[in-house]
């Protein structure tokens, strides 16, 4: 068995921004994907999957946070210290 990957020779052309309701839209997406992949990976019991997936949630909430607040995320948290 041979597996070829043909280079995509199609160009991609630069697309306009998404408006705030569009990019809303569209985290309202990802980050509903990523909550089923973390309910799939605990049914299979992929606990190091359920953490990968648990932090790419976090960082989705995150950008929503600094989006929708205009506040860098944990500008306002000490991160000096460890947990």
């Amino acid at each position: 068995m041979e597996i070829i990957v043909e280079p995509n020779t199609r160009r991609r052309r630069g697309h306009a921004p998404l408006s705030e309701k569009k990019r809303a839209a569209a985290l309202f997406r990802v980050w509903h994907s990523v909550r089923e992949m973390i309910e799939e990976a605990e049914r299979l019991g992929d606990g190091e999957l359920v953490h990968f997936l648990a932090v790419s949630q976090l960082l989705v909430e995150e950008r929503v946070t600094t989006l929708t607040s205009g506040v860098p995320a944990f500008a306002l948290a000490d991160t000096s210290l460890p947990n």
